[in-house]
Protein backbone atom coordinates (compact mmCIF):
# COMPACT_ATOMS: atom_id res chain seq x y z
CA UNK A 1 0.00 0.00 0.00
CA UNK A 2 1.12 3.28 -0.48
CA UNK A 3 1.60 6.07 2.55
CA UNK A 4 -1.51 7.71 2.12
CA UNK A 5 -3.54 4.62 2.17
CA UNK A 6 -0.84 3.32 5.73
CA UNK A 7 -1.92 6.25 7.03
CA UNK A 8 -5.80 6.11 6.22
CA UNK A 9 -5.44 2.27 7.67
CA UNK A 10 -4.53 3.60 10.74
CA UNK A 11 -6.82 6.04 11.12
CA UNK A 12 -9.71 4.18 10.54
CA UNK A 13 -8.40 1.07 13.06
CA UNK A 14 -8.39 4.02 15.71
CA UNK A 15 -11.96 5.46 14.48
CA UNK A 16 -13.41 2.15 14.56
CA UNK A 17 -11.84 2.07 18.27
CA UNK A 18 -13.52 5.38 19.08
CA UNK A 19 -16.96 4.01 18.34
CA UNK A 20 -17.43 6.26 14.63
CA UNK A 21 -20.96 5.86 13.97
CA UNK A 22 -20.07 4.17 10.31
CA UNK A 23 -19.01 1.26 12.24
CA UNK A 24 -21.49 0.53 14.59
CA UNK A 25 -23.13 -2.72 13.71
CA UNK A 26 -26.90 -2.63 13.00
CA UNK A 27 -28.81 -4.17 16.31
CA UNK A 28 -30.44 -7.35 15.05
CA UNK A 29 -32.03 -6.28 11.56
CA UNK A 30 -34.71 -7.80 9.86
CA UNK A 31 -34.77 -9.67 6.65
CA UNK A 32 -37.07 -6.70 5.85
CA UNK A 33 -34.96 -3.92 7.02
CA UNK A 34 -31.91 -5.76 5.21
CA UNK A 35 -33.88 -5.89 1.85
CA UNK A 36 -34.81 -2.58 2.03
CA UNK A 37 -31.26 -0.99 2.77
CA UNK A 38 -29.58 -3.40 0.28
CA UNK A 39 -31.91 -3.88 -2.10
CA UNK A 40 -35.16 -1.85 -1.81
CA UNK A 41 -35.98 -2.14 -5.89
CA UNK A 42 -34.98 -5.63 -6.18
CA UNK A 43 -32.29 -4.74 -8.30
CA UNK A 44 -30.00 -7.63 -7.25
CA UNK A 45 -32.72 -10.22 -7.36
CA UNK A 46 -33.49 -13.17 -5.04
CA UNK A 47 -30.18 -13.91 -2.97
CA UNK A 48 -30.54 -16.77 -1.67
CA UNK A 49 -26.97 -18.70 -2.37
CA UNK A 50 -25.70 -16.02 -4.27
CA UNK A 51 -22.34 -15.06 -4.25
CA UNK A 52 -21.46 -11.54 -2.35
CA UNK A 53 -18.41 -9.83 -2.04
CA UNK A 54 -18.49 -6.84 0.74
CA UNK A 55 -15.91 -4.56 -0.81
CA UNK A 56 -14.13 -2.14 1.63
CA UNK A 57 -17.34 -2.58 3.20
CA UNK A 58 -15.93 -3.44 7.40
CA UNK A 59 -18.21 -3.08 9.93
CA UNK A 60 -20.65 -5.54 10.61
CA UNK A 61 -23.19 -3.96 9.00
CA UNK A 62 -23.76 -4.61 4.63
CA UNK A 63 -21.87 -8.40 5.27
CA UNK A 64 -24.43 -9.60 8.11
CA UNK A 65 -27.17 -7.86 6.24
CA UNK A 66 -26.28 -9.98 2.82
CA UNK A 67 -26.18 -13.04 5.05
CA UNK A 68 -29.24 -12.70 6.86
CA UNK A 69 -30.97 -12.51 2.97
CA UNK A 70 -28.58 -15.88 2.55
CA UNK A 71 -26.21 -14.83 0.06
CA UNK A 72 -22.48 -16.35 0.65
CA UNK A 73 -20.54 -13.35 1.79
CA UNK A 74 -17.07 -12.58 1.11
CA UNK A 75 -16.07 -9.10 2.83
CA UNK A 76 -12.59 -7.10 2.40
CA UNK A 77 -11.34 -4.21 4.25
CA UNK A 78 -8.39 -2.79 5.03
CA UNK A 79 -8.77 -2.51 8.26
CA UNK A 80 -8.40 -4.72 10.69
CA UNK A 81 -10.70 -3.18 13.61
CA UNK A 82 -13.84 -3.02 11.02
CA UNK A 83 -13.44 -6.51 10.34
CA UNK A 84 -13.44 -7.49 13.86
CA UNK A 85 -16.80 -6.03 13.73
CA UNK A 86 -17.63 -8.34 10.75
CA UNK A 87 -16.29 -11.51 13.01
CA UNK A 88 -18.43 -10.61 15.89
CA UNK A 89 -21.74 -10.19 14.46
CA UNK A 90 -20.83 -12.79 12.41
CA UNK A 91 -20.70 -14.99 15.54
CA UNK A 92 -23.74 -13.44 17.05
CA UNK A 93 -26.14 -14.19 14.30
CA UNK A 94 -24.56 -17.53 13.02
CA UNK A 95 -23.19 -16.79 9.82
CA UNK A 96 -20.36 -18.09 8.08
CA UNK A 97 -18.73 -15.19 6.72
CA UNK A 98 -15.03 -15.05 4.77
CA UNK A 99 -12.95 -12.23 6.17
CA UNK A 100 -9.95 -10.71 3.90
CA UNK A 101 -7.78 -7.92 4.87
CA UNK A 102 -6.67 -6.76 2.31
CA UNK A 103 -6.35 -3.42 0.27
CA UNK A 104 -9.71 -2.77 -2.24
CA UNK A 105 -7.04 -2.35 -5.19
CA UNK A 106 -5.68 -5.81 -4.37
CA UNK A 107 -8.14 -8.69 -4.66
CA UNK A 108 -5.81 -11.14 -5.55
CA UNK A 109 -7.33 -13.85 -3.00
CA UNK A 110 -10.64 -14.27 -4.86
CA UNK A 111 -10.99 -15.98 -8.22
CA UNK A 112 -12.12 -15.08 -11.65
CA UNK A 113 -15.76 -14.53 -12.03
CA UNK A 114 -16.27 -15.95 -8.02
CA UNK A 115 -19.41 -13.23 -7.66
CA UNK A 116 -23.15 -12.19 -8.52
CA UNK A 117 -22.67 -9.14 -6.65
CA UNK A 118 -19.81 -6.51 -5.41
CA UNK A 119 -21.55 -4.22 -2.95
CA UNK A 120 -19.37 -1.18 -2.08
CA UNK A 121 -20.45 1.31 0.17
CA UNK A 122 -18.57 4.79 0.95
CA UNK A 123 -15.19 3.90 0.30
CA UNK A 124 -13.62 4.46 -3.24
CA UNK A 125 -12.76 8.39 -1.96
CA UNK A 126 -9.98 6.97 0.23
CA UNK A 127 -8.00 6.23 -2.42
CA UNK A 128 -5.94 8.48 -5.42
CA UNK A 129 -7.20 6.39 -8.55
CA UNK A 130 -9.91 4.28 -9.73
CA UNK A 131 -8.90 2.04 -12.49
CA UNK A 132 -7.41 -0.66 -10.52
CA UNK A 133 -10.24 -1.22 -8.17
CA UNK A 134 -12.45 -1.35 -11.47
CA UNK A 135 -10.04 -3.79 -12.81
CA UNK A 136 -9.92 -6.15 -9.66
CA UNK A 137 -14.12 -5.71 -10.11
CA UNK A 138 -14.72 -6.51 -13.63
CA UNK A 139 -12.75 -9.52 -12.92
CA UNK A 140 -13.72 -11.21 -9.80
CA UNK A 141 -17.67 -10.43 -11.18
CA UNK A 142 -19.36 -13.05 -13.08
CA UNK A 143 -21.15 -11.75 -16.69
CA UNK A 144 -24.38 -10.94 -15.52
CA UNK A 145 -23.12 -9.72 -12.26
CA UNK A 146 -24.18 -6.31 -10.57
CA UNK A 147 -21.63 -3.64 -9.01
CA UNK A 148 -22.92 -1.25 -6.44
CA UNK A 149 -20.66 2.00 -6.13
CA UNK A 150 -21.28 4.69 -3.66
CA UNK A 151 -18.81 7.58 -3.91
CA UNK A 152 -19.26 11.51 -3.06
CA UNK A 153 -20.79 14.07 -5.20
CA UNK A 154 -17.55 15.16 -6.88
CA UNK A 155 -18.93 18.93 -7.81
CA UNK A 156 -19.19 19.30 -4.16
CA UNK A 157 -16.35 17.43 -2.61
CA UNK A 158 -14.95 19.94 -0.24
CA UNK A 159 -17.64 22.21 0.03
CA UNK A 160 -18.47 20.87 3.44
CA UNK A 161 -16.28 21.44 6.34
CA UNK A 162 -15.98 17.21 6.65
CA UNK A 163 -15.86 16.64 9.95
CA UNK A 164 -18.69 13.83 10.01
CA UNK A 165 -21.29 13.75 12.34
CA UNK A 166 -20.72 16.26 14.73
CA UNK A 167 -21.98 19.85 15.45
CA UNK A 168 -18.56 21.20 16.55
CA UNK A 169 -17.67 23.40 14.04
CA UNK A 170 -19.12 27.49 13.31
CA UNK A 171 -22.10 27.95 11.18
CA UNK A 172 -19.92 30.67 9.26
CA UNK A 173 -17.03 28.37 8.19
CA UNK A 174 -19.65 26.77 6.15
CA UNK A 175 -22.19 29.22 4.62
CA UNK A 176 -21.08 32.90 3.35
CA UNK A 177 -24.25 33.98 3.57
CA UNK A 178 -24.97 33.49 -0.29
CA UNK A 179 -24.05 29.73 -0.29
CA UNK A 180 -21.37 27.14 0.26
CA UNK A 181 -18.17 27.66 -1.50
CA UNK A 182 -17.03 25.39 -4.23
CA UNK A 183 -13.35 26.45 -4.30
CA UNK A 184 -11.65 22.74 -4.73
CA UNK A 185 -9.87 21.79 -8.05
CA UNK A 186 -12.18 19.31 -10.31
CA UNK A 187 -9.61 17.30 -10.95
CA UNK A 188 -9.15 13.80 -10.51
CA UNK A 189 -7.50 12.09 -7.61
CA UNK A 190 -6.86 15.79 -6.39
CA UNK A 191 -6.51 15.72 -2.64
CA UNK A 192 -9.29 16.99 -0.94
CA UNK A 193 -8.27 19.44 1.88
CA UNK A 194 -10.12 20.93 5.06
CA UNK A 195 -9.50 23.61 8.00
CA UNK A 196 -10.27 21.16 10.34
CA UNK A 197 -8.24 17.67 9.75
CA UNK A 198 -10.38 15.71 12.51
CA UNK A 199 -13.95 14.42 12.38
CA UNK A 200 -15.45 15.30 15.14
CA UNK A 201 -18.40 13.18 16.09
CA UNK A 202 -20.25 11.51 19.74
CA UNK A 203 -19.26 7.89 20.62
CA UNK A 204 -21.69 5.38 22.10
CA UNK A 205 -21.92 6.84 25.43
CA UNK A 206 -22.57 10.73 24.38
CA UNK A 207 -18.83 11.38 24.66
CA UNK A 208 -16.96 14.23 22.50
CA UNK A 209 -14.52 12.76 20.33
CA UNK A 210 -12.13 14.37 17.79
CA UNK A 211 -9.52 11.61 15.56
CA UNK A 212 -7.74 12.20 13.17
CA UNK A 213 -9.50 12.22 9.30
CA UNK A 214 -8.42 9.71 7.17
CA UNK A 215 -7.46 11.64 3.89
CA UNK A 216 -10.23 11.71 0.64
CA UNK A 217 -9.89 12.18 -3.23
CA UNK A 218 -12.03 13.88 -5.72
CA UNK A 219 -13.04 10.91 -8.28
CA UNK A 220 -14.96 12.86 -11.50
CA UNK A 221 -18.35 11.92 -12.51
CA UNK A 222 -16.64 11.13 -16.17
CA UNK A 223 -13.69 9.46 -14.46
CA UNK A 224 -16.32 6.88 -12.45
CA UNK A 225 -18.98 6.60 -15.59
CA UNK A 226 -16.44 6.53 -18.31
CA UNK A 227 -13.92 3.53 -16.44
CA UNK A 228 -17.33 1.14 -16.13
CA UNK A 229 -18.30 1.88 -19.55
CA UNK A 230 -15.02 1.10 -20.89
CA UNK A 231 -15.07 -2.14 -18.86
CA UNK A 232 -18.53 -3.28 -20.19
CA UNK A 233 -20.74 -2.04 -17.37
CA UNK A 234 -24.15 -1.05 -18.49
CA UNK A 235 -25.73 1.47 -15.73
CA UNK A 236 -28.89 0.41 -14.33
CA UNK A 237 -29.31 2.89 -11.86
CA UNK A 238 -28.54 5.59 -10.54
CA UNK A 239 -29.17 8.20 -7.22
CA UNK A 240 -28.32 11.01 -5.61
CA UNK A 241 -28.77 11.55 -1.73
CA UNK A 242 -30.57 14.99 -1.21
CA UNK A 243 -32.55 16.40 1.70
CA UNK A 244 -36.29 17.15 2.38
CA UNK A 245 -35.86 20.00 4.89
CA UNK A 246 -36.17 23.35 2.01
CA UNK A 247 -36.83 25.27 5.45
CA UNK A 248 -33.97 24.20 7.46
CA UNK A 249 -31.11 27.14 8.57
CA UNK A 250 -28.39 27.86 6.09
CA UNK A 251 -25.34 26.77 7.41
CA UNK A 252 -26.35 22.75 8.77
CA UNK A 253 -25.91 19.96 7.79
CA UNK A 254 -29.79 19.72 7.11
CA UNK A 255 -29.82 22.26 4.81
CA UNK A 256 -26.87 21.86 2.59
CA UNK A 257 -27.98 18.46 1.49
CA UNK A 258 -31.27 20.20 0.05
CA UNK A 259 -28.58 22.49 -2.17
CA UNK A 260 -25.81 19.94 -2.66
CA UNK A 261 -26.34 16.02 -2.71
CA UNK A 262 -22.92 14.66 -0.94
CA UNK A 263 -23.23 11.03 -2.43
CA UNK A 264 -23.79 9.57 -5.37
CA UNK A 265 -24.77 5.98 -5.79
CA UNK A 266 -24.78 3.51 -8.94
CA UNK A 267 -26.16 0.40 -9.99
CA UNK A 268 -24.27 -1.20 -12.89
CA UNK A 269 -24.20 -4.82 -14.75
CA UNK A 270 -21.51 -6.25 -16.32
CA UNK A 271 -21.78 -6.92 -19.91
CA UNK A 272 -20.27 -9.87 -22.39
Amino acid sequence: MDDTTVSNQKSWDELVKLKVPCSRPNQNPTIEQARENLNPDNILGDLKNKNVLCLASGGGQQSIEFALLGANVTVVDFSKEQLKKDETEAEKHSFKIRIIQSDMRDLSELKDGEFDVVYQPYSINYIPEVQTVFNEISRVLKTGGIYHLMFHNPFVHGSWKDSCWGNQWKKEDLWNSKGYPVSQPYRDGEPIRIQDQTWNFEDTKGNKIKAKAPQEFKHTLSTIINSLIKRKFNILKFEEYTGSDFEADPGTWAHYITVAPPWLSLWAKKMA
